[in-house]
């Protein structure tokens, strides 16, 4: 499935006032994974970008400039409608009509689907003197049950991002996707976003994967202009893929973006293409590819790890650094940890553990893995036991991810409770507000301290931590402890 919208248009919308809503709506299939033996089911992204030139502004009581577009979003099938909508979407207040008519004005909805066909249709109004923007189309949805990879999907902006509750959320970042397959002659950038599913199935002696993105004329033909990025993929359920290509030095035309993920026997387990267009008035000459970095597109990720750090830990070593490395990883790093854990593959997992530092100091990976250590080898020091290593304790946990407390109180004999700490921390993590973890020792041995309950938010909050803490399992005789004092009424 190819859906193009023309050059023509994407002018048009820029450059005049119209007294018809003006729109430009895609979509992009993803997968949600297969829970108890059921394939992966389909789910779209919707999304669509509104001319604001072509909106009717007014004034509100305040005196600022806003705008409420009557939209209709309907996802049906041959048996019947599946999903209907109807709100009015408000633009940002705008100080002045100027201001208002250079808005962004984006909308996104997300859909499971059934297999088979699908009927996409959306409808944006204001009122009846300005007509009725209609958008009509349909997609054919197959079932899917092993290596694949989701529709591409061109990116408009992403970054990271703290915000928790935002249509535009995906993997911790902000991710605006562009609206049309069309980048124009401001653009020296072209970020795409794809998910590659069930590389958890591939056995270990087809490792490592190699993923291959490239540009090309022709739907997967020769690469051009060096346009090209070899990557190593870390098999998990769902791999997200956030990439990029600089494109100064693509001339007006069009284009596919191929990306093809192989084993390490060279086999194609899965491809997808797009299709885009490119206007560029002035591209950037490229006449040598081992001149600098201005001319050089190829960013390769599969390298020879003979002369790196990584090459000496021994797999057992491997397996305990990837332990350590829990606390500070993403969702998605802690997802490929979990994975390695299970099933451990020693070349993958050095593959990994390098990567890993890698995307923290680009320039010297293995400083950053000693930085790391020494923090490492403190919670040994401090938390550990012959039973248990420092960083796989509760504490340990807390103090990689979020250092040293801030306050630290440690209560071994107060009538009624167990022996307890409260660590306080003024900014856990990115939070601007304080935050606090109450550590108990329900065994009384030295060292065995689990997490009850905090207040950082993400981490375990357990207002019944009382009933666990105190003997007599309500609350403490002397009110004024200071797990009281610090988590009263939480």
């Amino acid at each position: 499935m190819i859906r193009q919208i023309g050059l023509c248009l994407l002018l048009l919308l820029s450059g005049f006032t119209s007294y018809a809503i003006n729109a430009l709506p895609a979509y992009t299939i993803f997968y949600l994974p297969a829970v108890d033996g059921t394939t992966p089911k389909p789910y779209i992204e919707f999304y669509w970008q509104v001319e604001p030139k072509t909106v009717q502004f007014n004034k509100n009581a305040d005196g600022y400039w806003v705008s409420k577009i009557k939209t209709e979003i309907q996802i049906s099938t041959d048996t019947g409608v599946i999903v209907q909508d109807k709100y009015y979407l408000q633009t940002t207040p705008a100080a002045s009509i100027e201001a208002a008519e250079l808005q962004n004005i984006i909308d996104l909805h997300r859909h499971t689907l059934p297999g088979g066909k699908i009927y996409i249709s959306l409808k944006l109004s204001q009122d009846e003197n300005r007509g009725v923007y209609t958008y009509e189309d349909s997609v054919t949805l197959q079932e899917q049950n092993d290596i694949f990879y989701s529709e591409l999907q061109l990116i408009d902006t992403s970054y990271e991002t703290d915000l928790t509750d935002n249509i535009f959320l995906k993997n911790g970042n902000l991710q605006i996707p562009l609206c049309a397959d069309f980048l124009d002659n401001y653009r020296k950038l072209m970020h795409y976003y794809i998910e590659l599913y069930g590389t958890e199935k591939v056995d270990t002696s087809a490792l490592p994967l190699i993923q291959t993105t490239s540009i090309s004329k022709k739907e997967n033909s020769f690469v051009i202009y060096d346009l090209k990025q070899t990557d190593t993929i870390t098999p998990a359920e769902v791999v997200p893929i956030l990439g990029d290509f600089r494109i100064d030095v693509l001339p007006s035309g069009n284009y596919y973006l191929n990306t093809v993920l192989k084993d390490g026997n060279g086999k194609k387990l899965a491809g997808r293409s797009m299709f885009f267009q490119r206007i560029n008035l002035k591209p950037v000459k490229l006449t040598d590819s081992t001149a600098d970095d201005s001319t050089v597109f190829e960013n390769v990720n599969v390298f020879d790890l003979s002369n790196t750090f990584v090459t000496k830990y021994t797999p057992s070593q491997l397996m305990a650094m990837l332990k350590m490395l829990l606390p500070i990883s993403s969702p998605n790093e802690e997802n490929s940890i979990n994975t390695f854990l299970k099933k451990p593959e020693e070349t993958y997992m050095r593959y990994f553990i390098y990567n890993f530092w890698k995307a923290r100091n680009k320039q010297d990976p293995e400083k950053e893995w000693k930085a790391y250590s020494k923090q490492v080898k403190e919670t040994l020091k401090l938390f550990g036991s012959s039973m248990q290593p420092g960083y796989e304790t509760d504490r340990g946990f807390m103090y990689l991810k979020y250092g040293p407390p801030d306050q630290r109180y440690t209560v071994q004999n107060e009538q009624g409770a167990l022996p307890y700490e409260v660590w306080q921390y003024n900014s856990p993590g990115k939070q601007s507000n304080q935050g606090a973890f109450l550590f108990y020792n329900p065994g009384f041995m030295i060292n065995e301290y689990r997490l009850l309950h905090s207040t950082v938010i993400g981490e375990v909050r357990n207002t019944n931590w009382r009933s666990l803490l105190y003997v007599n399992g309500s609350q403490s005789n002397n009110l004024n402890s200071r797990a009281e004092q610090i988590f009263q009424g939480q």
